[in-house]
């Protein structure tokens, strides 16, 4: 079992949520591998002391930091409430290069 790292300090924190949505925008990141640096990072916490605070198993931890499990939004918001985030939708990220083929925008 690796041992855990002392958590990070809240300006690190902001730095590093940023990051962290870069990652995933850009699909170099999954949920569960963000959630598992969020954990690990963010709280130094185990899987199983974390899953105590979330409401969940240190199993059902493990296998959404895998991406091993199909989680529910119920599950993920359970997770994600504990870092003060919630599970969203929204639009897709459009390509600058795309943006101007639109067929709103006239030919000049």
């Amino acid at each position: 079992m690796p041992k855990l790292k002392k958590p990070i300090s809240t300006e690190q924190r902001i730095i590093a949520r940023q990051e962290m949505f870069e990652l995933l925008d850009a699909g170099e990141l999954t949920i569960g591998q963000a959630i598992r640096r969020m954990r690990r990072e963010w709280t130094g916490l185990s899987q199983s002391r974390f899953g105590k605070i979330a409401g969940l198993s240190a199993n059902t931890i493990s296998a959404i930091e895998r991406d091993a499990n199909h989680a529910t939004a119920r599950t993920l918001n359970q997770i994600l409430g504990t870092f003060g985030m919630a599970l969203t939708i929204r639009p897709k990220a459009v390509p600058s290069n795309t943006a101007q083929n639109t067929p709103n925008k006239r030919p000049q």
